[in-house]
């Protein structure tokens, strides 16, 4: 079982008038036609019928009746412009379904059970509903081949998966292989809207179930029906503009390319700034160090100077205490007017 998301502008409903020449249309177009040859004198069920192309389709084939159901209300009311003798349209939870066991003879449920929460609880209520000879005709996206990124897809099952999930609600399942392939087509001018069409593949490929784009399945309580093959031809528009897809995924891809270049330049530069920016956290730390040491050294030289200075300065004050002393003495003021004849009677140097 794959979970996967994407970007949101995937449309959630197919709408044949603004998606007549794509192959999303054939790929729609070609289940219900598929279907369409088991509705003769039917009591339809179409769970999940969005706009209301295929309940048109199944009507046109002879079912007794169709009764288009979805969840969303809007769709509902923009499908009612299709309502026609036999048809109807009406809002409900494919869940949780309004209706007695055993109303319907064909349910298809075409591209639903991925978008579901409880794919369990709805195969289920579809059981339900069904007669005990009814036929339930369903499809899904296979996981293992369908391009990922639809964000309206809640759950997406590999074959063998989808296979797993339908028996746990029905005891006869048989699945189908829904293709993708491109076609180039002959016709007469009288059969430009072909009818019978002899098919026939290039190569031998896509003929193993589980090699498919979508699976598609039959389902009910006793042996199911073989109905024929179907196809739907999609114009040349499509081709187009996968061309034109292509060319515009290239000149992403080349813009990819150079910015992831430009990346790798720029994180070069950045990887060698980096460098040179522990480098010079490296030097300045060592210079810190240093400094530090430094300062210490001159913090020790500075306090020992301070200190001898104290010393000095205690030394000199203790002098001038002895000298005031002797100054203030008796025996040096008495001799004071010796000191000055001493002074007087001192030979003085000879003058040449």
């Amino acid at each position: 079982m794959v979970i996967r998301t994407a970007p949101t502008e995937v449309p959630e409903r197919f709408v044949p008038d603004t998606m007549r020449e794509e192959l999303l249309a054939a790929e729609h177009l070609a289940r219900y036609e598929w279907a369409a040859a088991l509705a003769p004198d039917r009591r339809v069920l179409d769970a999940g019928c969005g706009t209301g192309y295929g309940v048109e389709i199944l009507a046109a084939a002879g079912a007794e009746s169709v009764l288009g159901v979805d969840t969303a209300g809007a769709v509902v009311e923009a499908a009612r412009a299709r309502e026609a003798p036999g048809v109807a349209f009406e809002q409900a939870d494919i869940a949780r379904l309004p209706y007695a066991g055993g109303s319907f003879d064909l349910i298809t449920c075409f591209e639903v059970i991925e978008h579901v929460p409880d794919p369990s609880a709805v195969l289920g209520e579809l059981a339900r509903v069904l007669a005990p000879d009814g036929v339930l005709a369903i499809s899904s996206p296979n996981a293992d081949r369908y391009p990922p990124g639809n964000p309206h897809h809640v759950r997406e099952f590999t074959t063998s998966e989808f296979r797993a999930l339908l028996a746990e609600a029905f005891a006869e399942v048989r699945l189908l292989a829904q293709h993708q392939w491109v076609s180039s087509a002959v016709f007469e001018e009288r059969d430009l809207t072909p009818g019978a069409l002899a098919v026939r593949t290039v190569k031998a490929t896509g003929r193993r179930l589980g090699t498919e784009a979508y699976t598609v399945a039959l389902a009910g309580s006793r042996s199911l029906p073989e109905p024929p093959p179907a196809a739907a031809l999609t114009g040349t528009l499509e081709l187009r503009r996968w061309l034109e897809h292509f060319d515009q995924q290239q000149r992403i891809l080349s813009d990819q390319a150079d910015y992831m270049a430009e990346l790798g330049e720029n994180d070069a530069e950045r990887r060698d700034l980096r460098r040179q920016l522990v480098a010079a956290e490296t030097e300045l730390v060592r210079a810190r160090a240093e400094l530090d040491a430094a300062r210490a050294e001159l913090d020790g030289k500075l306090d020992a100077g301070r200190a001898e200075l104290e010393a000095t300065r205690d030394q000199l004050q203790s002098a001038l205490a002895v000298m005031e002393g002797v100054w203030d003495s008796v025996s040096w003021r008495v001799t004071r007017p010796l000191r000055s004849a001493k002074d007087v009677v001192r030979p003085r140097p000879h003058r040449r």
